[in-house]
């Protein structure tokens, strides 16, 4: 399977001196669900910035490695152009248009989209998979509870059409049966559309049994790699990430 995200040895700085990154690499092979593993302050949000080149916003910058979608450079790449190349950020903490209505949230992702479809098409995907939404249209986003919004940030993703989506934190301050059925139709939208997702997640226990493929990252760099069934198997990652008491024999 072709790879369609490489990132390769990359370290980023923020204020010309804080390392956030260094010598991290990961690849996204094209129609998989990746995961990101790692405590917080471990470089995953920072890693997704830098992929959707919004570190520039934060004073961070790239100092050393590369950045490649189906083997074409993005690393230099501005956000909107980044988009336009099939890669949408579901940032953490959901950022919808509180003031705006769902629909002109969504409304507002189309001049992000990267291929020719009718709004009413565009819309009405994002409906069938999260019908909720359907009921809601006319709502401000602002009202929407939390795992509602999620679905609104994912759901302008949708509109965009991506081959990609970064999602960052899904699970944030949701209950878990909200976090299950928003899992159950990210991994239909991955299945049925075949779009790539990089997850990060605190939530390992949901991160492993999604994804296909994950990365653990310390201090800024991969310390460990494998399929979700080696992660799930390995002693650290059971008794560091999915809380499970471990004993030598």
């Amino acid at each position: 399977m072709a790879a369609a995200l490489e990132v390769k040895d990359l370290e980023v700085v923020y204020q010309g001196v804080i390392q956030a990154l260094s010598n991290l690499s990961l690849s996204v092979p094209e129609g998989s669900i990746v995961a990101l593993l790692g405590v917080n302050g471990a470089g995953k949000t920072t890693t997704l910035k830098a992929i959707s080149n919004f570190l520039p916003l934060e004073n961070g910058r790239v100092t050393r490695g590369s950045i490649t979608l189906g083997g074409e450079d993005i690393l230099k790449l501005p956000p909107h152009l980044v988009v336009r190349r099939g890669i949408f950020h579901v940032r953490e903490g959901r950022h919808v248009f509180a003031e705006m209505t769902v629909e002109e949230n969504l409304i507002a992702a189309t001049f992000a989209q990267r291929t020719q479809r009718s709004r009413k098409e565009a819309f009405e995907e994002v409906y069938a998979y999260f019908p909720i939404l359907s009921q809601r249209r006319n709502q401000a986003a602002g009202y929407l509870s939390g795992g509602e919004q999620q679905m609104l940030a994912i759901g302008r993703a949708l509109v965009a059409d991506p081959a990609m989506i970064l999602l960052d934190e899904p699970s944030l301050g949701l209950a878990p049966l909200i976090v299950r059925e928003i899992f159950e139709i990210v991994a239909r939208i991955n299945r049925e559309k075949n779009v790539s997702i990089l997850l990060v997640e605190q939530n390992a226990v949901i991160a492993l049994k999604y994804a296909s493929y994950g990365y653990v990252i310390e201090n800024g760099r991969t310390v460990l790699e494998g399929t979700t069934a080696q992660l799930s198997a390995d002693q650290d990652i059971r008794r560091f990430y999915l809380g499970v008491e471990t004993h030598a024999h």
